[in-house]
């Protein structure tokens, strides 16, 4: 009994962890990119094409809640797709935060 336990216990801890140690760098190299940009910028060959928006540009970037942003990330916007097969809530926040944010902050230094 214990053993099956401890067995559950290790699987559920594993799956909350995976989530907190995803890559979303590299997410965004692969899913985002694409149209934004590597840089966020959207600047490139499908984002012209499909109206990438400029992720860093610093006046629309500032107007822009953390939600609102989440919210765009999980159920798409226009030519966007929607990511929430791919990403949790928790992750596209921290896509936000930590991927989609500091891409303005480099782009200032």
């Amino acid at each position: 009994m214990v053993s099956r336990i401890a067995v559950l216990l290790l699987a559920l801890s594993t799956l909350s962890l995976s989530a907190e140690v995803r890559d979303l760098k590299a997410f965004f190299l692969e899913r985002c990119a694409v149209c934004h940009g590597p840089d966020g910028t959207g600047r490139s060959a499908n984002g012209t094409r499909l109206g990438g928006r400029n992720l860093v540009e610093s006046r629309w970037l500032a107007k822009q809640e953390a939600s609102g942003l989440e919210a765009s990330i999980l159920k798409g916007r226009g030519a966007m797709p929607g990511f929430r097969r791919q990403l949790t809530e928790a992750e596209a926040r921290r896509l936000v935060t930590e991927v989609i944010r500091p891409l303005a902050t480099r782009k200032r230094s």
